[in-house]
């Protein structure tokens, strides 16, 4: 007996950015920038939640958007390879205007640079709480030791017990006991439970 295997969307990819702008990208789609910023005029995505949720942040008027690439997207993890070792601004576009590439995934896997945005087949807005979850569940992935930034940062200091190493956290209790609240609601605790039972929480 014959059997075909449906090639799978690539995915899923994230891309963080303010609510009124994902409320565009769901109207009209991804569209390409204006103006060239570190990787040209393509669209930046990312394998890694916790990396949109730095450049989406729910708690200051952002979301995070879960892209879905078609399978038959041309793209490359061999930038170098592909002659693109300085790409970079303007060598960014130059690069895919060369390689007719429709995409390019790099930093392993933590920068997709997007060029072709009809290659997205699929595109949602994560809730507070789904994109809470899944970043405790990249946490849970990393362990303890992994570094993030922004409020990233913070929410894994909870969720580790390391609030009190955390100079944001510890100059401002208040946003502390905002971020721990927000686990506590959307994930249904504030700690891994593989954080040392002996790291106390700071008081609200």
């Amino acid at each position: 007996m014959n059997t075909t295997t449906t090639p799978l969307p690539i995915g899923p990819l994230y891309h963080g950015t303010r609510e009124h702008r994902a409320r565009n990208i769901l109207r009209t789609g991804f569209r390409r920038a204006p103006d060239c910023s570190y990787t040209g005029t393509g669209i930046c995505l990312s394998e890694s939640l916790t990396l949109a949720y730095e450049y989406g942040e729910y708690e200051w008027g952002g979301c995070v958007l879960e892209a879905w690439l078609a399978p038959d997207t041309r793209w490359t993890d061999r930038i170098d390879e592909e002659g693109g070792r300085a790409t970079k601004f303007h060598a960014w576009d130059q690069f895919f205007v060369r390689s007719g590439m429709d995409a390019v995934s790099s930093y392993g896997g933590n920068v997709w640079v997007l060029w072709n945005p009809s290659v997205v087949v699929g595109v949602r807005r994560l809730s507070h709480r789904e994109a809470l979850r899944l970043m405790c569940a990249a946490f849970e992935k990393d362990g303890p030791d992994r570094g993030y930034n922004g409020i990233a940062y913070g929410y894994s200091s909870l969720w580790w017990g390391q609030e009190a190493e955390n100079p944001n956290l510890s100059r401002s209790p208040e946003d502390c006991h905002e971020l721990r609240q927000r686990l506590e609601r959307f994930v249904g605790r504030s700690r891994s439970e593989r954080a040392p039972a002996t790291a106390g929480p700071m008081p609200p």
